[in-house]
């Protein structure tokens, strides 16, 4: 054969050949479409069959070639795919078994993705599950109810983008769409590194990461939020955002960012809690067969004010376990106020606004619960209720499983009128700021509580208690104060704080400036201690008083006040003036000592007052006194709280003042008595007033006063030495013997002393009178010859009589009739003088008291 017929007969040949291989070629294609679903079912089957997972229909496949593309597919399109899972099996093939038959678990590994991948795009897969997750037996039927076990993914897409790989589809059940999730692969080169050994770059190593974006609604998700949290009664509704990103290639870390946006809380209807925007954030590490996170953050931030009204107060409270108590503030009646003394009126709406934002963190790091804490640099809220507002802030807060340790601060500005602390206390404006931090410890079921307040400070305006108003009242700490609660229980601590009045009703009626004090206060079970130090302008008062308590209910107090030695305070002589005229220097101390029993015993007050005042010199109008002591020592009580009129008190009181120069001069002056308050009634009984005078002794004869406008008594002078009551006079050649006694009858009428009916006499066996060489008696003999006799008996008068009838007047005017009998030794017979003398003492005292000021004042010049 020849050569082209030869090649004709192998051209033939090849033709049929590649006729052939086309004719197979396309008949396996053809076989392959007809039967890829099956085929795809089957080999899928084949790989996943260990997992639980079959592929039960697929339906709708449709691939688009492009033969510039490898394989010459451009993309996969699929209409439907059912599936079954057996969630026991898959779980367990997620699982390794360790040589002790315990499950533990590993880090996935997902299958490296090919150079590239075709476009898919699924309309459909639905998911029917077998073997649940492990739940309480009594909710099995709850969740079968809920039909979890069919689940419907739909708009699967997958595109590959130049190595970048998308992935996306959605999760609904019951028509409902529950999940939104999108994922996207990335490749990061990492930085170049060099080579050491030649000093060349080379190139860096590639960092992988698959990022996973889940997005669900929480108002779609309520049948199974009420499934897992059965006692929560509410709506939640807002939007959930899940970000994860880890290594797919070796799935052993994963971050975890967690958005909830629009959050709401609704509850029959009503709002409570809306458009709240929460973060959480934090990584997953496999560790000891489990996945842990090192830290967990939490941020609030945005969330609009609650508000806790009458109208919505019993919704919170279903939420957390409250007490019905706690609202009753806002449904408060007219009645109610008078059963519950602590709530003084009606609450208006509280408004509650974080300071935003809010961040907490949770530290795990380790399996142990015990080592878990959660920490926060601040949290702080604001408390508003008409014109009240309470801030509180928290710092450094620190929460583990056995305690909780915080700084805080906390600042109030409002008014009291919503309380009663204090019965009797009327409402005010008040400022509290406060600074400290608590510790609690969680590991005790009564939660001992540590409270240690750094700095604080109350401010009360227009303060009223009882008799008591001030414009402002301020107490502040002058040190921490660390406070301990354990077994529910105050323990003993100690306080020292200062308070300080600004112009309350006692300083403006005293004239008070500056009204403040320090406080020590000591606490126990059974007593509080308030050591006090006081300070009213430049009057120092000490007290010390004790509340005896049960069960923290006070039920006695005792204590003791104490004005040290010190001048009369300016506040008490501008309240009570001294005399006018009245110069006194004195020092003055006084100590009052009480037990007030609160429980109903009587009597509810006992007291005691013991005082002294003395003076080294007292000077009123020209009157001269030295030496000057007074004492004082009272028992009071009342048998009960209405003191004003149930008080009955009774006071011995004692004074000595060394002379008192009148013109002439008394000594050793003494007073005592008693004086008695009896159902508001005052009287006063002199048991002893005495002094003495011309050597002589002057007392006033017990007597009691009730009537002060009107007093009526005796004075009664016994011993007195005429020749020294005679000398008063300084009249010359007039010499005298004897004593003299006197009984004098006074009415006291306010400042005015009258004497009616007095008699002054001689004493003993009488006495000489002797009248020589005297200007007046000699100048009366020439001038008056018939008194010449009677005059010269007066030279030399042995008198055993020696009677006056005394009256006296306010006004000084002083009445004598004066008689006197007895001999001269150069007359045989008796001699009776009478005579009549009119004088105003009280010039002539003062004329005295003249010269020896003006004595004085000479023997100064003439020996200075």
């Amino acid at each position: 054969m020849s050569t082209p017929q030869q090649a004709k007969k192998a051209s033939f040949h090849l033709g049929r050949w590649i006729l052939g291989v086309s004719t197979l070629m396309m008949l396996s294609v053809a076989i392959s479409f007809s039967y890829r679903e099956n085929i795809i079912i089957q080999v899928s089957n084949h790989f996943a069959n260990n997992h639980g997972i079959k592929v039960e229909q697929l339906t709708g496949l449709v691939m688009t070639f492009d033969l510039k593309q490898p394989w010459f597919i451009e993309s996969i399109t699929l209409a439907n795919v059912d599936l079954s899972i057996d969630y026991l099996q898959f779980q367990r093939a997620t699982q390794v078994q360790a040589t002790d038959g315990e499950l533990n678990t590993t880090a996935l590994i997902m299958p490296v993705l090919p150079d590239w991948v075709p476009d898919l795009h699924i309309t459909n897969i639905t998911v029917r599950g077998d073997n649940l997750p492990d739940f309480a037996e009594d909710k099995i039927q709850s969740w079968s109810s809920l039909q979890l076990n069919t689940l419907d993914v739909k708009n699967i897409v997958f595109r590959y983008n130049d190595a970048a790989p998308e992935f996306g589809f959605s999760v609904w059940q019951q028509d409902q769409q529950l999940l939104t999730a999108q994922f996207h692969y990335t490749t990061d080169q990492l930085s170049d590194k060099t080579d050491p050994l030649n000093g060349k770059s080379k190139e860096g190593d590639s960092h992988k990461q698959l990022h996973a974006l889940l997005l669900t609604d929480l108002a779609k998700t309520k049948p199974i939020m009420n499934l897992l949290l059965p006692e929560f009664t509410g709506l939640l509704s807002g939007f959930i955002k899940l970000e994860l990103a880890f290594n797919p290639e070796n799935i052993d870390r994963i971050a975890v960012s967690v958005w909830l946006n629009d959050g709401e809380l609704k509850k029959a209807q009503q709002a409570l809690i809306t458009n709240a925007n929460l973060t959480l954030t934090t990584e997953l590490t496999l560790a000891d067969n489990t996945w842990l996170a090192d830290t967990v953050d939490l941020t609030l931030g945005s969330m609009e004010p609650i508000t806790v009204s009458a109208d919505n107060c019993a919704l919170f409270g279903s939420f957390i376990d409250m007490t019905s108590s706690v609202c009753q503030p806002f449904l408060q009646t007219e009645s109610s106020h008078k059963t519950k003394s602590f709530l003084q009126s009606k609450l208006t709406p509280v408004t509650i606004t974080p300071k935003l934002p809010l961040g907490l963190q949770l530290s795990i790091q380790e399996r142990d619960i015990n080592n878990w804490q959660i920490t926060a640099q601040q949290l702080a809220t604001a408390i508003s209720m008409s014109d009240n507002k309470l801030a509180l802030q928290v710092d450094k807060l620190l929460l583990t499983p056995q305690f909780l340790q915080t700084a805080w601060a906390m600042t109030v500005d409002g008014n009291s009128r919503y309380i009663n602390v204090v019965d009797g206390l009327a409402p005010m404006p008040i400022q509290v700021a406060a600074q400290g931090y608590a510790k609690i410890d969680l590991t005790s079921k009564v939660l001992p509580i540590e409270l240690f307040v750094k700095r604080a400070k109350i401010t009360a305006q227009q303060f009223e208690y009882t008799d008591m108003s001030s414009d402002n009242i301020t107490v502040e700490l002058l040190a921490p104060t660390s406070v301990n609660i354990k077994d529910n229980k105050l323990l003993p601590f100690t306080s020292a704080f200062a308070t300080n009045s600004y112009n309350n009703q006692y300083q403006q009626a005293y004239k008070i400036s500056r009204l403040t004090a320090q406080h020590k206060a000591d606490f126990n079970s059974k007593a509080l201690t308030l050591n006090s130090d006081w300070q009213l302008d430049d009057t120092a008062l000490k007290s010390k008083n004790t509340l005896s308590l049960l069960g923290l209910a006070p039920t006695k107090a005792t204590g003791s006040w104490l004005v040290p030695a010190q001048s009369i305070p300016a506040f008490v002589t501008h309240a009570n003036p001294l005399p006018k005229g009245l110069d006194i220097s004195p020092l003055v101390t006084n100590r009052l000592n009480y037990t007030l029993n609160l429980n109903e015993k009587r009597p509810y007050l006992t007291a005691t007052v013991k005082g002294e005042l003395t003076a080294d010199s007292v000077n009123f109008k020209d009157i001269l006194a030295s030496e000057l002591q007074t004492n004082w020592r009272c028992n009071m009580d009342s048998k009960d709280a209405d003191i004003a009129t149930s008080l009955m008190a009774r006071c011995t009181i004692g004074g000595n003042v060394a002379t008192i120069n009148i013109g002439p001069v008394v000594d050793n002056i003494a007073v005592s008595g008693l004086v008695s308050l009896v159902g508001g009634q005052v009287q006063v009984a002199v048991d002893n007033a005495s002094a003495e005078i011309f050597s002589g002794q002057v007392s006033v004869l017990p007597l009691l006063i009730t009537d002060f406008d009107h007093i009526v008594g005796q004075i009664q002078v016994r011993n007195l030495s005429l020749p020294e009551a005679v000398e008063l006079y300084q009249v010359p050649g007039v010499n005298v013997t004897g004593l003299l006694k006197a009984d004098l009858p006074f009415v006291l009428q306010g400042s005015a002393v009258s004497i009616t009916d007095g008699v002054i006499e001689g004493q003993a066996q009488g006495g000489i009178i002797q009248i020589k060489d005297n200007v007046t008696i000699d100048q009366l003999k020439l001038t008056q010859p018939q008194l010449r006799y009677a005059l010269e008996l007066l030279e030399n008068l042995h008198y055993d009589h020696l009677h006056s009838d005394v009256d006296f007047k306010p006004s000084g005017e002083t009445k004598l009739l004066i008689s006197i009998k007895g001999r001269n030794p150069s007359v045989e017979r008796p001699i009776e003088f009478n005579y009549s003398h009119e004088e105003n003492i009280l010039q002539l005292f003062r004329s005295l008291r003249i010269n020896d000021s003006m004595y004085d004042a000479l023997d100064k010049m003439n020996n200075p």
